[in-house]
């Protein structure tokens, strides 16, 4: 839940929402501790020398995380994201759109597309404008919702277009020029819980409609709670250093032009 606001963008109120919760939700912290697991582990800041781009970068969390590993440059084309990003202090931001990105062929060690595709229609030509930016041997770090099944007015609310299968995000890949490093479900250990709450609300849903715009899926928990989740999302990063996950709401790949 990057939350990556380009393509018809999000309801206005979730930027907000997300800059709130971002620094301490079990699911912004844990998947952060993942992600660096896998960008420290596969080399991908080639030292602290790399430049690399988090394409949509919503309000700043990753992007914060970058900077003084790498020069770090954050794209979205929400005003309203970028202005969360200068709270943080970032400056390194340029607004722009996907669907032509603004940047020199061949320029970049690493591109992050952090729960990006399913924003955008068009995704075939969004990864091969990604793969003309890379240098050769760069690489794309990207995440995706996964089982189009789970749909919900989560998705809704963040305006996607599609959840995505496993064969169908690896032909997106690698089907337009990359090689995939790591392929792989993500958040897995609460697979089950996030598919029964799917399915009670799909229920109460049919039984009771509702005219209210749809929300995201923030929940508070108890502090206690929370900070469990966020160890098993590190125990998951362990994990996954040494295996490919066998199911997961997301899908990660380390794809290499």
């Amino acid at each position: 839940m990057h939350m990556a606001s380009l393509g018809s963008g999000m309801n206005p109120e979730e930027y907000s929402k997300m800059y709130a919760q971002e620094n301490t939700y079990w699911w912004f912290q844990g998947r952060k501790k993942i992600l660096f697991r896998m960008i420290e582990r596969f080399g991908l800041l080639k030292g602290g020398k790399a430049r690399a781009l988090d394409i949509g970068c919503g309000t700043g969390l990753i992007l914060e995380e970058l900077n003084g590993r790498a020069t770090a440059l954050g794209l979205d084309f929400s005003h309203q994201a970028l202005s969360f990003c200068k709270k943080r202090g970032l400056d390194n931001l340029i607004s722009g759109d996907v669907s032509q990105l603004p940047i020199a062929d061949s320029s970049l060690d690493l591109v992050l597309a952090l729960d990006l595709f399913e924003h955008v229609k068009d995704d075939v030509s969004l990864v091969r404008d990604i793969y003309r930016i890379l240098k050769p041997g760069g690489y794309l770090l990207a995440t995706v919702p996964a089982h189009q099944y789970l749909w919900s007015s989560h998705d809704e609310a963040l305006h996607h277009f599609r959840r995505y299968s496993h064969s169908g995000f690896r032909k997106l890949i690698a089907g337009n020029g990359f090689t995939l490093e790591k392929y792989s479900f993500l958040i897995t250990f609460t697979y089950f819980p996030i598919l029964a709450f799917r399915i009670v609300q799909k229920v109460f849903r049919r039984f009771k409609p509702t005219d209210q715009s749809p929300k995201t899926h923030i929940i508070i928990l108890p502090n206690f709670i929370n900070a469990a989740l966020i160890r098993v999302l590190e125990m998951e990063g362990m994990l996954l250093e040494r295996m490919n996950l066998p199911i997961g709401v997301s899908l990660i790949c380390i794809a290499k032009k």
